[in-house]
């Protein structure tokens, strides 16, 4: 190996604790959600708004920083990302003696700033690991998104436990410690090199990129690719404990934790052993495999059965979001990161989406439930059986992208789109 490739390991390290820290970013909150209910007297419209917030924030920092990290490259971004998610998360554990009786105000800013930060990873990450001179970057690529399922378990794993542990009033102590996470990360970035952006004169213009039909599909395949994958997290421990019956931690250490697993597994191994394996086959069986697991998650008769299916479905959706980026990256060359940063919010506007049709279906299946049905139960078994549609509608967009984006396999050494190294 190179001495430019011995550089780009602690890139490389960098990148995927910062995957890591983007999900369990994402994802830490709703599991404070009991004691914040229990100490601070938070309505569930309030803790939706929070919900809200952390999508508007990520969505936007998708749609806006593409162009941006184009012009002044990824160095500056890398650390001030990882900068503002300690300031959002320490301020997130600081409401109560900021504004003591207010807050949610305080709650709120903090939502939006480690949340817009986490967005911003999802501009940055991709790109740098896709663009790394490497024997073989689609595996580095894989790496990191496994790292982002890794920051998934963590999130319901250790934060549950660490309350069980702590007690629901030890909650700020297990924010502040999610936070040494990213401050560790800002010093990686720092000593970290990392590969220059496309230079303007070479990248493919904005309005030619959004017009091509490669794009087009490729924002749909990963809306509804990105819905198919995280229902599972959104209402997967919620269908568990109130659907099933199942206990909040072993809804959440079944459940999520048994999926993510199977979502970083399923990446992993992609890494180890998919030379040779055609994305686009793997996308398109994996819609298939999920349209088949999520009628046996609503209709199973024993709870494991459930289980399994969530495992699978992890496992077999692992590819929707990640093959999506890496077979439009490399159909459309010379965009730098700003189709990375569309796709990935065409990705969480699909999650947001689907997570707020699969809520709407529950309440009205609740409403319509048989005489003798407990409504809650009939109307989140009916709604997983109506999300069917969602792997449907991604199988009727790879068909098409495969066409259009096909995938040329991995070659022992890529060509590198970036300019130089920053420092």
């Amino acid at each position: 190996m190179s001495d430019k490739g011995i550089e780009y390991k602690h890139t490389l390290t960098a990148c995927n604790l910062g995957g890591f820290i983007q999900s369990a970013t994402m994802n830490l909150s709703p599991f404070l959600f009991v004691p914040l209910m229990l100490l601070y007297g938070l309505s569930y419209t309030q803790l939706g708004f929070l919900v809200l917030l952390n999508f508007v924030a990520q969505f936007a920092a998708d749609l806006y920083f593409g162009w941006p990290v184009n012009k002044y490259g990824y160095k500056p971004f890398c650390i001030g990302s990882q900068v503002a998610i300690v300031i959002g998360l320490a301020l997130f554990a600081c409401a109560p003696w900021i504004a003591p009786g207010h807050e949610i105000v305080v709650f709120a800013i903090g939502t939006v700033i480690f949340s817009a930060a986490a967005g911003l990873l999802e501009v940055l990450l991709s790109p740098i690991t896709k663009t790394i001179p490497a024997e073989n970057s689609e595996a580095n690529f894989m790496i990191m998104h496994s790292a982002f399922a890794g920051g998934i378990f963590a999130a319901a794993l250790v934060t549950t436990l660490l309350l069980r542990a702590l007690g629901n009033d030890m909650w700020q102590l297990v924010v502040l410690v999610w936070a040494l996470l990213p401050l560790y990360n800002t010093f990686q970035f720092l000593r970290a090199p990392l590969p220059g952006i496309v230079p303007e004169h070479q990248r493919m213009k904005a309005g030619k990129m959004l017009a091509s039909p490669v794009f087009i599909v490729a924002f749909f395949a990963i809306f509804f690719g990105a819905a198919t994958e995280l229902l599972i997290v959104q209402w997967g421990s919620t269908y568990l404990e109130e659907g099933l019956g199942l206990s909040k931690i072993v809804g959440d250490v079944l459940g999520l934790c048994f999926f993510a697993a199977m979502l970083a597994a399923a990446r992993l191994l992609y890494a180890k052993k998919g030379a040779g394996l055609n994305m686009n086959d793997l996308m398109i069986w994996g819609s298939v495999a999920c349209i088949v697991l999520y009628v046996v998650a609503a209709f199973a008769p024993a709870v494991w059965l459930v289980i399994v299916a969530f495992g699978l479905i992890g496992f077999c959706s692992s590819m929707l979001w990640t093959g999506t980026l890496i077979v439009a990256a490399d159909n459309l060359p010379h965009t730098g990161a700003l189709v990375f940063a569309l796709l990935a919010g065409g990705g969480d506007l699909g999650i947001a989406t689907g997570g707020q049709v699969v809520g709407w279906l529950s309440d009205v299946f609740a409403a319509r439930a048989p005489a003798g049905e407990d409504a809650g139960q009939y109307g989140l078994k009916m709604a997983m059986f109506v999300a069917v549609v969602i792997p449907v509608l991604s199988l009727f967009c790879q068909i098409p992208l495969k066409k259009l984006a096909p995938h040329h396999g991995r070659p022992a050494t890529r060509a590198v789109e970036s300019a130089g190294v920053q420092d």
